[in-house]
């Protein structure tokens, strides 16, 4: 099955080609439901590629938009958190919105109470993500339940090969080593699948709306020192100043190494498609750990 392309249009002006409209939240599920759903749907997607999502508002436009869709596909667990109103008032509208997050087996968060939002990160996870997207199609007008589960199920296919291929290559990295720290709170389901440790966030929360203490920031340089890791791994859709600056106050040679954590690319960067996402993502960990 030839992968289809990401739609993205967030004018709020619905389909106007007499098909079911998708929105999704967020551009990776924008991704995951273009290739579900292919073009039995228009899928549009609120938050563009490369905005950080703790910190989106949503314009009169996009609640509009999210009130005029046959579907709408949420992350859920608390990660579309300037969406949580506009998703509500959509219930309450008679919209069907299927929150992900809840159905995937959350793990908790390493920090403060809650669950961890960014199960995406997980390569197993969103392979029954794209199954959920696949049943909730059934409840769409308009569609072929049969088709869709049949496009679903190419697309599971090519997600479970990345999957396998990853993890292949990352057996190159010593159990020793597979260390992370990151941005903020964000790899713990990639950590789970793939057998890594993250060791220390330099914002310690699932948002990158929190701000780190001074002695929250003292105890990772330590722990930097301690381990000996080479890299700290930002966001594309956040700042990098942080993590900047403690790579300069560890006094190492310690690289900032980006990866796609809660948003596809821009074209030509190596993450537009939730595949080349994860597959750019691996390579940055592979290369700065090895």
């Amino acid at each position: 099955m030839g992968l289809v392309p990401l739609v993205v249009a967030c004018d709020g002006s619905g389909t106007g080609d007499g098909r079911p409209l998708v929105v999704a939240t967020h551009s990776i599920l924008g991704d995951l439901a273009t290739n579900v759903f292919g073009d039995l749907a228009t899928v549009e997607v609120v938050m563009p590629a490369g905005a950080d999502p703790h910190g989106f508002e949503p314009s009169a436009a996009d609640v509009a938009l999210l009130n005029e869709a046959d579907l709408v596909v949420a992350n859920g667990l608390g990660f579309e958190v300037g969406l949580t109103d506009a998703l509500e008032a959509a219930v309450d509208d008679g919209v069907d919105v299927l929150e992900l997050g809840e159905q995937l087996d959350p793990l908790p968060l390493a920090e403060g109470d809650g669950e961890d939002p960014h199960w995406f990160t997980d390569p197993s996870r969103t392979v029954r993500a794209a199954g959920l997207i696949a049943d909730a199609a059934a409840a769409v007008d308009g569609i072929d339940a049969i088709e869709v589960a049949t496009q679903a199920e190419g697309y599971v296919d090519a997600v479970t090969a990345a999957d396998a291929a990853i993890d292949d290559d990352l057996l190159d990295i010593p159990h020793d080593d597979r260390l992370l720290v990151t941005n903020h709170e964000v790899f713990g389901y990639f950590a789970d699948r793939y057998g890594f440790v993250v060791i220390g966030t330099v914002i310690p929360s699932g948002t990158t709306l929190a701000e780190p203490s001074s002695a929250a920031l003292s105890d990772l340089v330590d722990t930097i020192d301690e381990t000996g890791v080479p890299a700290i791994f930002a966001d594309t859709s956040s700042s990098s100043a942080l993590a900047d600056a403690l790579a300069q106050e560890t006094g190492e040679d310690i690289a900032v190494v980006e990866l796609f954590s809660e948003s596809l690319g821009e074209p030509g960067s190596g993450g537009e498609t939730y595949l080349q996402l994860i597959r750019t993502n691996a390579d940055r960990i592979l290369g700065a750990l090895t």
